[in-house]
């Protein structure tokens, strides 16, 4: 069957049936790993489906995986503890007397948060619940408001502890920590520009973002008591990333230090009890469950695809058409943006993983570099119609008088914000590398 049938038309066949079900609803998940069954026992024979067992078993038994479910869970305490509200009361404090202060208070949290948890939806539900509100009741632009949350938010899966990060350095045999490093870098550029941005809408347009009234401003007393609400954050921070540059420990072990430092978090605060626990725990095993589904699934998919000759037809049309380096790397990031239109990120990389790494060493992409780009240019999928997941969870939380349409019109400029992050770390590879070279060779 596979003399007859090329690994073109295969790969014409497998990818087009792969999409013509995405689009029927079913799950990312049982689409690759029921495709990976069927063409598995088509091309090679029922008694060749121990590959996807194997592979599944191989994937099981990656230590790394394990901070991935620590992290989540350090991020679904952080949601219930209390921090985000002490931080936020100090970003009003000292940023609300500015234009736009309270904007870009808000996305300067959801860095923090984003560095504390390593998933969007704590900073987007967080500061969707907190801040939206004291923003629309004091006269600020709707899209400005909404638009700053959900960009600000959506840094999480590019700042470390990211999810997204774990994923990609396990299965592109890369060093957690080196992409830990790469985008926090990234994921600091990309905040300052989403800063930037507010800060010459908000000057050229007042109006936009109005500063809080005189009579409501705090004085220098108020402003540093409120410093304490960043502390337990910077301790948290600095638990989990500085063992980890400091070689204390490895990503997987700082998990854990980061799961206990969170559960200590909402300790100090109170809000410490046998129901947060739980919450936290099963909403921990519904988040691992649905990613790990996907790995598994895709790690037969990509099995079964590379065996079937994957590798050899790629490497053959670079060498038939003579793809220029520029190209092929303006190829990949255009089509991981416009996946991101329609499935997540964890997803993307589980489906171009098989085509991608292959030509890592045929144009010497410096595969720390290419993971970093790949969390700029998938976190925008959060943010993009149709399935762009905040955009619906933005709209759950908003208060009244805040349309679909109001959201889905905020997040353009900050989309393009992204695009613009992404764009400089390309063209600037140095803004990505230098801070993985200055902690590991």
């Amino acid at each position: 069957m596979i003399s007859i049938m090329s690994i073109e038309w295969i790969s014409v066949l497998l990818f087009g049936s792969m999409f013509l079900v995405l689009m029927m609803g079913l799950p990312v998940a049982f689409v690759l790993g029921g495709l990976a069954t069927v063409f598995t026992a088509v091309f090679w024979g029922p008694e060749s489906l121990f590959i996807i067992v194997a592979r599944t078993y191989s994937m099981m038994s990656t230590t790394t995986l394990v901070a991935a479910p620590l992290f989540v869970l350090m991020a679904t305490v952080l949601e219930r503890s209390g921090v985000s509200e002490e931080l936020y009361d100090m970003m009003y404090r000292w940023m609300g007397s500015i234009k736009g202060g309270l904007a870009i208070g808000t996305v300067l949290v959801c860095t923090l948060i984003a560095a504390m948890s390593g998933i969007a939806s704590t900073g987007v539900v967080m500061m969707g619940v907190m801040a939206l509100p004291a923003m629309l009741k004091r006269g600020y632009d709707k899209k400005l408001a909404v638009g700053c949350i959900l960009a600000g938010g959506v840094l999480g899966p590019l700042i470390p502890p990211s999810i997204a990060l774990v994923l990609y350095g396990t299965i592109a045999q890369v060093s957690i920590g080196a992409l830990f490093a790469g985008g926090m870098s990234a994921g600091l550029l990309c905040s300052a520009l989403i800063i930037g941005y507010i800060l010459i809408r908000c000057y050229m347009n007042p109006e936009l973002g109005p500063p809080i009234p005189a009579e409501e401003r705090s004085n220098w007393g108020a402003k540093i008591a409120s410093l304490k609400g960043v502390l337990l954050p910077f301790l948290l921070v600095f638990a989990v990333l500085g063992s980890i540059y400091g070689g204390i420990a490895t990503p997987t072990e700082a998990s854990a230090v980061g799961a206990l430092g969170a559960i200590i978090c909402s300790a100090i605060h109170g809000k410490l009890n046998w129901d947060l626990i739980k919450e936290s725990a099963y909403t921990t095993i519904k988040v691992q469950g649905f990613m790990m589904w996907i790995l598994f699934a895709a790690q037969a998919f990509a099995a079964v695809y590379m065996g079937l000759g994957a590798s050899r037809m790629v490497i053959g049309l670079v060498k038939e058409y003579q793809v220029g380096w520029w190209a092929m790397l303006i190829g990949i990031q255009v089509v991981w943006f416009l996946l991101g239109f329609v499935i997540d990120a964890w997803s993307i990389l589980m489906i171009t993983a098989p085509i991608i790494l292959p030509l890592m060493p045929i144009y010497g992409f410096n595969p720390l570099w290419l993971g970093v780009l790949y969390a700029v240019n998938t976190q925008t999928g959060y943010l993009t119609p149709p399935f762009g997941t905040m955009l619906f969870m933005m709209k759950g939380i908003a208060p009244k008088g805040v349309t679909t349409s109001d959201i889905y019109r905020s997040v353009v400029p900050f989309v393009i914000t992204q695009l613009v992050c992404l764009a400089l770390c390309i063209a600037f590879p140095s803004l990505v590398l230098w801070l993985p070279s200055l902690f590991f060779n």
